[in-house]
């Protein structure tokens, strides 16, 4: 049988479905049965800062999920969907953790793409970031780093700070927030040590930290009548900033 179809239009379909394929819209994530494939494809992503929605005129903040070391993606899909709403435009840095670069370099990657997305979407005025784990002390280190012209608010989940503390090497330096800033609102979500399958075999607690004028939520015990672990965690963070929304 000969083809209708003109070369045109079939390159276009085979555009169209090669996207949908490899670029996670957040309303196609499925949060359910198929959550393992729609982590993969959020950490499938080139390393970078991606949108997981179209434009939205209407969105005064921009959103952004940094993931944890050797992330499979699937403990990100629940949060993303349920922390977005019509003032948000949700955003998700996949980044390789393995990277042996200065993790400086990290940060200066994410702030940058901060900043390009702020400049072209005029009408954001503020900005928040959530890191699970080891993307949560590669968060922090944004907060003395920060030099846009709107306020940032900076979630760190289940994340070992203590990394950021006694570190000698002067060519990759990594040090906690020092600075007390008004433009930056800083707050540790710290999971229960001793549930923690990440950190309960360290002979210290690797989350607790002081950080000038942070606010500090212990996590409870469970959630959902489950054990709240390290990855459970982002899901249950996901809720109260959301619940917050709704005060």
């Amino acid at each position: 049988m000969k083809c209708l179809i003109p070369n045109c239009l079939l390159l276009l379909f085979c555009c169209v479905i090669a996207a949908e394929e490899t670029f996670p819209w957040l309303n196609s994530l499925d949060a359910g049965e198929g959550v393992k494939e729609s982590g993969s494809r959020l950490v499938g992503l080139q390393f970078g800062l991606h949108e997981l929605e179209i434009d939205e005129v209407d969105a005064r903040e921009l959103f952004v999920g940094v993931h944890g070391w050797r992330s499979e993606g699937y403990e990100w899909v629940y949060p993303l969907q349920t922390i977005n709403n019509d003032a948000r435009h949700m955003y998700f840095f996949n980044w390789d953790t393995n990277d042996r670069r200065c993790q400086l370099e990290i940060v200066e990657e994410i702030k940058t793409s901060i900043q390009h997305e702020l400049d072209a979407h005029p009408g954001y005025t503020s900005v928040s970031v959530i890191g699970h784990s080891l993307g949560g002390v590669v968060v922090a280190q944004l907060a003395d780093a920060w030099n846009a012209d709107v306020p940032l608010t900076i979630h760190t989940v289940a994340a070992p700070l203590t990394a950021l503390t006694g570190n000698l090497n002067e060519e990759c330096p990594r040090e906690l927030p020092q600075t007390q800033r008004n433009d930056v609102r800083f707050i540790q979500w710290r999971t229960r040590f001793e549930l923690d399958n990440a950190f309960n075999r360290m002979d210290h607690n690797p989350m607790v930290v002081e950080i000038p004028d942070s606010i500090v939520v212990e996590l409870p015990e469970t959630y959902r009548d489950r054990r709240l672990g390290h990855n459970w965690s982002i899901s249950y963070v996901a809720e109260q900033i959301a619940d917050t929304d709704s005060e």
